[in-house]
């Protein structure tokens, strides 16, 4: 059984778990927070404060578009999602998804996020979600790979965009929307056929004694996932979900000036986005990019002094050298010595998670870092 339910329902590359503790005591209850490179809306989704509060708000943005049809359909559209996602993990099927979705990608569908807020599609996102959950590594829906479809509808080995061909995580019981909490037992129950006194295989000709009452099983859709999903769902009930340019959620219009606000409080911003090409990373991201987070870090410095804003950049030490420090920011470690997770902690084939850092703007509140306790109480417990 689930007894968390503000988890990500996927494992995802960098994800700031750990770290959602020290982003929300450096910003504090804010009026208005924004997640420009959502990802795996790991700190959103452990924010300590009550959601979807009258003159609050929430935005989150990604450039990738599967992600993004995935966390509306979740928020839209959760049975839909769940039944979706929840099906046995097979090599055959897990290759048979990533090419689907690699196709439907192809076919331009995911420029409907952009032309309709509302718009998703819960079987593609279910889908992405079960290969997501079943992938070894990075390159899920990268289209980095040499497998495609060919002519006759059968699967084929050539160059140019495609998938990799690899077995399904096999390391441990299963990730995201297949860890072991999310089963149940059994199947559904309800009466038998009473009609008259069995058909087919039921016929009682085929009758042998000695056998015992009839087993209970519960439908092909964990009704664990379904729950998850429901909760995921109220929870990202007013979470605007963007797809696009991460700059496009922090022009002072998104940011600062809307009307929910009322003008009042400050707006916190959560950074994170794909690591530098000066932190020594190799890609693990569908939508990589190793400049923006020098983009990123600009915009910071442009920012970092109006008192409206409150923000926290994550990234690796050394990835920003001192421009930040001078300019009055904070510099945080945030990891916790004997935890080390894999991930990006795993990169270059070397443990590089103590390089992880948190970065406060001067408006940040100033008794935040790594010697505050828990925020948390008990508001990521299932009721």
């Amino acid at each position: 059984m689930l007894t968390k339910l503000c988890k990500t329902p996927f494992p995802w590359f960098g994800g700031k778990a750990d770290a959602a503790e020290h982003v929300w005591a450096a910003l504090g209850d804010v009026p208005h927070y924004v997640e420009p490179f959502a990802g795996g809306l790991a700190v959103l989704l452990r924010r300590p404060h009550t959601a979807n509060r009258t003159y609050h708000s929430e935005t989150v943005n990604d450039l990738d578009g599967l992600l993004v049809n995935a966390w509306r359909s979740i928020q839209r559209y959760p049975e839909e999602t769940a039944e979706a996602a929840s099906w046995p993990v097979t090599e055959a099927d897990v290759m048979a998804r990533h090419l689907a979705l690699l196709k439907w990608r192809s076919e331009r569908n995911l420029e409907l996020l952009m032309a309709d807020p509302e718009w998703c599609d819960p079987k593609m996102g279910g889908w992405w979600l079960y290969g997501q959950s079943a992938w070894i590594g990075s390159g899920w829906c990268s289209g980095r790979g040499t497998w495609t479809v060919g002519d006759d509808g059968r699967i084929e080995k050539r160059g140019g965009s495609g998938v990799s061909r690899q077995l399904p995580h096999l390391g441990h019981d299963g990730n995201g929307v297949h860890r072991p909490q999310a089963r149940e037992e059994g199947v559904i129950r309800q009466l038998p056929h009473l009609g008259n006194n069995g058909k087919g295989v039921h016929r009682p000709q085929a009758r042998e004694e000695g056998v015992g009452p009839e087993p209970e099983y519960h439908p092909m859709t964990m009704p664990e996932l379904r729950r998850w999903m429901r909760f995921l769902s109220a929870r990202l009930r007013h979470v605007r979900i963007l797809n696009g340019d991460w700059t496009r959620a922090v022009t002072s219009g998104a940011a600062v000036n809307l009307p929910v606000r009322q003008g009042h409080g400050p707006v916190g911003v959560f950074v994170d986005p794909p690591y530098a090409d000066t932190a020594d990373r190799a890609e693990v991201y569908s939508q990589e990019d190793f400049q923006v987070a020098h983009a990123v870090r600009e915009w910071c410095l442009s920012v970092g002094d109006d008192p409206r804003y409150r923000v926290v950049l994550a990234g690796f030490d050394g990835e920003h050298g001192e421009a930040l420090i001078k300019a009055g920011w904070r510099e945080i470690e945030w990891f916790r010595s004997g935890f080390l997770k894999g991930g990006m902690g795993n990169v270059g084939g070397k443990h590089q998670q103590a390089r992880e850092r948190l970065w406060l703007s001067p408006h940040c509140v100033q008794s935040a870092g790594p010697s505050q306790g828990s925020l948390f109480g008990s508001r990521c417990v299932s009721p």
